[in-house]
């Protein structure tokens, strides 16, 4: 069965967690650089993702329709929406996800 890529969306909750992840590794790691570095992986890994057409293991505990991906320390939440992969929050794996909000709607 041959997988259909799929349009990467990122939310605003999900742009605003990449900001603090590359915020909290420049500044209280003091390293501007690994931080870009770090950021562009996280990036890379999503649209590949998306361009695979993966959808990622369900989370259905966590919020209904929502998939998550774990990559280096973190996981990529989302919803395969028609031929969207809407990533809504890029959280540390140590968060525990049952107190974080997974937005159902979205705007683009």
């Amino acid at each position: 069965m041959a997988l259909t890529p799929l349009r990467l969306v990122l939310t605003d909750t999900a742009k605003a967690d990449l900001r603090s992840i590359h915020d909290y590794i420049a500044n209280e790691k003091a390293s501007p650089l690994s931080a870009g570095r770090f950021l562009r992986d996280l990036t890379e890994k999503l649209y590949d993702h998306a361009r695979k057409g993966l959808c990622g293991s369900p989370r259905e505990d966590v919020s209904l329709g929502l998939r998550g991906l774990p990559y280096r320390g973190r996981c990529f939440y989302f919803r395969v929406i028609d031929d969207q992969l809407i990533v809504v929050r890029v959280l540390s794996s140590k968060q525990d996800v049952t107190s974080q909000e997974f937005p159902i709607f979205f705007d683009e």
